[in-house]
């Protein structure tokens, strides 16, 4: 009797963790950055650099590093282009600005973003929206990279408490 009353208390326990676990999400809801958004963010930036009177390129992907929208100046350097793109792939991979990786690979602080084949050179911005990274804005130019993306971040993502903010 005991022991038939052992067993039955050790089905029970294990079907109601059977229960717990499928009850557990199998999917999560993560923000993306859309197409029009990003098309936004590079006009945004595109007029930034216009009236700072310097040619660039931008490049804004998704949270993978896949590219959805990208554009270089009439007359930028395809270097400006190549570097717009491999910069917000890089900020997208690491979720941080490319800025931090650049100092920390130039101080030998941490070279594991030169290991991994990505881009540690600043000017690039990681994309958040409620508190969650959604893409990547990368410039290419010669200056004010990160005041051109960062611009182009405001224009488009309306402004988040600091707290939400990685």
């Amino acid at each position: 009797m005991r022991a038939s009353l052992i067993a039955a208390a050790a089905a029970l326990l294990s079907c109601a963790i059977a229960a717990e676990a499928s009850a557990q999400a199998v999917s999560i809801d993560r923000k993306q950055v859309s197409a029009s958004a990003a098309r936004k963010m590079v006009d945004a930036c595109l007029a930034f650099a216009e009236k700072n009177n310097f040619l660039a390129g931008v490049a804004v992907v998704d949270i993978a590093g896949v590219l959805i929208d990208f554009h270089a100046m009439q007359g930028a350097s395809p270097v400006l282009a190549e570097t717009a793109i491999l910069k917000a792939k890089t900020a997208a991979h690491w979720q941080r600005p490319t800025k931090a990786l650049e100092e920390d690979v130039n101080s030998l602080r941490n070279q594991a973003s030169v290991w991994m084949n990505d881009f540690p050179k600043a000017g690039a911005l990681p994309i958040v929206i409620d508190g969650q990274v959604a893409g990547a804005i990368g410039v290419g130019s010669a200056q004010k990279q990160e005041e051109c993306a960062q611009a182009a971040i405001d224009a488009v993502i309306p402004k988040q408490p600091v707290a939400a903010q990685r």
